[in-house]
């Protein structure tokens, strides 16, 4: 079986240059349905102590099926402050780099475009061990993987992340250019047609 990564355009994806180890920022890019595992990141956020609840602000981008019940969640956790809902956008390239961290607390994931790109702007992703998530995030390198659905070991952590116990301090974005870029993509499908017409 040969593996071949769908690639990443650079173009128009701006990279973050300094990132924050104290009270980092987040985002979310996600269609809002169960499946995405955002009410986990609302229960793991409610989690935290007081103290550090205060700290946190996520910023979701997206629309979907299930932002009704993900707004009621909040409400009901007392968490308004803490998530803005931001809406579908389509200068999603642009907006990476003004974050620390992409959250992606999915239940099921094929290989995802959101990782990449977030990666390809410099900045790490927490997410699960599902699907090519762990084909692309090495844990304590370019991100943190932790099992889907564990809202305690997410908020483990955010706690560690806001506390600066522990940070990312790779440039992640020279993974996807050497393994997944557009190029490489392109590059390795002709190296396939040209092992298959020998």
């Amino acid at each position: 079986t040969i593996t071949i990564y769908n690639g990443v355009l650079f173009e128009h994806i701006k990279k973050r240059e300094n990132r924050n180890f104290l009270n980092p920022t987040y985002l979310v890019v996600s269609h809002l349905r169960k499946s995405k595992g955002i009410q986990d990141l609302i229960d793991a956020v409610s989690l935290l102590p007081l103290e550090l609840i205060h700290k946190i602000t996520i910023d979701i981008y997206g629309d979907g099926p299930y932002k009704s019940i993900l707004l009621n969640k909040v409400k009901a956790a007392q968490l308004e402050k803490n998530f803005n809902f931001k809406g579908s956008k389509s200068n999603l390239k642009e907006i990476f780099h003004q974050y620390d961290y992409l959250l992606h607390p999915t239940h099921m994931e094929c290989f995802s475009l959101a990782i990449l790109e977030s990666l390809a702007a410099n900045v790490p992703v927490i997410t699960t061990n599902v699907g090519g998530n762990e084909e692309v995030i090495t844990n304590g390198e370019n991100g943190f993987i932790f099992n889907a659905k564990d809202c305690i070991a997410l908020e483990n952590i955010l706690e560690k992340i806001i506390l600066g116990k522990v940070k990312i301090t790779t440039n992640t974005k020279s993974l996807i250019e050497e393994q997944f870029s557009l190029d490489k993509m392109v590059e390795n499908y002709i190296k396939l047609i040209l092992k298959l017409r020998s």
